[in-house]
């Protein structure tokens, strides 16, 4: 795809920022009639894959490419983790996007709208499910060879200038904080514990910041941890220890990241970020599910025994069949850790064009209309 005309994108810019600047209300999601000025790099785990796991060695626990995935929007495998689309494609979809693909992808080859490389089952942390799933510091070797394709294609300045207006998605800790739990209940047992194993996830994903920045990113958009304690799967261990556990440290890490991020914000110059609380929208959901047009919560549509909790959705574990739901549009969950689209479309709408209670400083709809190179002058 050609990009377009540098200053013409300048002064759509300007007049889309002045309208703004006039209206302080936020409106309800709608597509942005933009011009190529920018792309979407999404980094992540399975909240935020869209395939890259298919073109590893791995295992199905880790993929998602067989029925019924997908089975809703698609209405075929497509290697996300739900019955349709996920918020980045919603996301995508308003900032009049198309769909970003996995960087993995053989058929992956252009660059300028963006590319996606999460993985499900990926960490911060190396240790996250090492050796079946790409970790952060792998997706960030993906990302620079992105990096260097895009400015031998497009020249150093117009590279820049796509870049910087460019968003890059991070959406990393559920792998981190469940994985340990695997070993042992008692490793989060301390409230010090908790907080070095956090300042880690945290310190992991700020030194990524800093390497996008250096190559020239300055928008960036992230989302909190889910709440893991009221999974399916989480509900199956009936562990009260668990439960305390796994929802004080994630509450912990969705303290500390936004605070990470106010330090980067005053020491990066022209470093802007928009932190949307998924983790209360999903909440909200769980507990009161009337007002939000779902009837079941605490079992997944797809899975097998109690709540559907066991992960073999589209697969036999030792020959365990796995069970369907016949109404989906009821449901929260899609499998034993995954949502719903019906849920995802929900938050995305939110986090879109939402207020400051729910995603801040900046919504994601505002981020993608600032224009980075026109506010350094």
């Amino acid at each position: 795809m050609k990009l377009p005309n540098l200053g013409f994108c300048f002064f759509f810019f300007f007049i889309l920022f002045a309208l703004h600047t006039a209206s302080p209300t936020f409106p309800e999601a709608t597509t942005i009639p933009l011009p190529n000025c920018f792309a979407f790099f999404l980094f992540g785990d399975s909240y935020v894959d869209a395939g890259n796991n298919n073109y590893i060695n791995t295992t199905a626990d880790f993929q998602a490419n067989f029925p019924p995935y997908g089975e809703t929007f698609f209405h075929l495998p497509t290697r996300r983790f739900t019955d349709g689309r996920t918020i980045p494609d919603f996301l995508a979809e308003y900032a009049g996007l198309p769909l970003i693909p996995p960087y993995l992808d053989p058929h992956t080859n252009f660059y300028d709208n963006g590319v996606n490389f999460a993985s499900s089952g990926s960490g911060a942390l190396a240790e996250s499910h090492e050796g079946s799933a790409i970790g952060l510091q792998t997706q960030m070797k993906f990302f620079k060879k992105v990096m260097k394709s895009l400015r031998k294609k497009l020249g150093n300045a117009s590279a820049q200038t796509l870049i910087s207006n460019s968003i890059f998605l991070f959406n990393f800790g559920g792998n981190d904080y469940l994985n340990p739990f695997d070993i042992s209940y008692d490793i989060f047992n301390t409230s010090s514990a908790q907080e070095r194993f956090v300042n880690m996830v945290v310190g992991n994903i700020t030194i990524a910041l800093k390497e996008v920045y250096k190559y020239g990113g300055r928008k960036f958009g992230f989302m909190t941890v889910p709440p893991l304690g009221h999974m399916p799967s989480s509900r199956i261990k009936r562990s009260v220890q668990f439960f305390e556990e796994a929802s004080s440290i994630t509450r912990l890490h969705n303290q500390l990241l936004p605070d990470a991020l106010q330090k980067l914000g005053i020491q990066l110059e022209g470093f802007k970020y928009a932190f949307a609380d998924t983790h209360t929208l999903l909440l909200q959901r769980i507990l009161n599910p009337i007002k939000y047009g779902f009837k079941v919560v605490e079992t997944a549509c797809c899975g097998s025994g109690a709540f559907r909790g066991i992960y073999n959705c589209g697969r036999n574990v030792e020959g365990l069949p796995f069970t369907h739901c016949d109404n989906l549009e009821d449901y929260v969950f899609f499998d034993s850790f995954h949502p719903t689209e019906k849920l995802f479309k929900q938050l995305a709408e939110l986090i879109w064009s939402g207020d400051a209670q729910i995603v801040k400083p900046y919504n994601f709809k505002q981020l993608f209309e600032y224009d980075s190179m026109l506010a350094s002058y």
